[in-house]
This record gives C-alpha cells, sequence and structure tokens, in this order.
C-alpha cells in the first residue's frame, strides 16, 4: 500500500509540474493583455520539466531495483 501512495505522489507531482507553470501564464496573458507568449513559454517549461523530473524518478525507481536483487 505504501508503495501505491508513493507512485501516486510522484504522478500527481510530475503533471503538477507539467500544467501548473502553463496555467500560470495563461493567467500573466491574462492580467498584462498581452498574446499568448506566457502561455506558450509557461507549457514548455512545464513540458521540459515534467518529462525532466519523470527521467529522474524512472532511473532512480530502477537503480533501487538492481541494488535490491
Amino acid at each position: 500500500m505504501v508503495v501505491a501512495y508513493l507512485w501516486a505522489s510522484r504522478v500527481l507531482t510530475v503533471s503538477l509540474e507539467m500544467v501548473l507553470p502553463g496555467v500560470g501564464g495563461l493567467w500573466l496573458d491574462g492580467k498584462l493583455e498581452t498574446t499568448p507568449l506566457f502561455t506558450v513559454v509557461g507549457f514548455s517549461g512545464g513540458l521540459a520539466l515534467g518529462m525532466w523530473h519523470l527521467l529522474t524518478v524512472t532511473r532512480a525507481s530502477a537503480t533501487e531495483r538492481k541494488q535490491k536483487r
């Protein structure tokens, strides 16, 4: 059960890392009345950050499994 909660929190964290920068960019574009510049930058940056974190988590998990053998 603990492992399931651990993975659920990891998935939620990566998902939020991908979405929240874009939502922040959308909010900033609305406040500044600009073109969707900050929205595109936010979603692009969030995607890059989320993918990097996802790769880091999976590498760490693979390393843990190898060490247990």
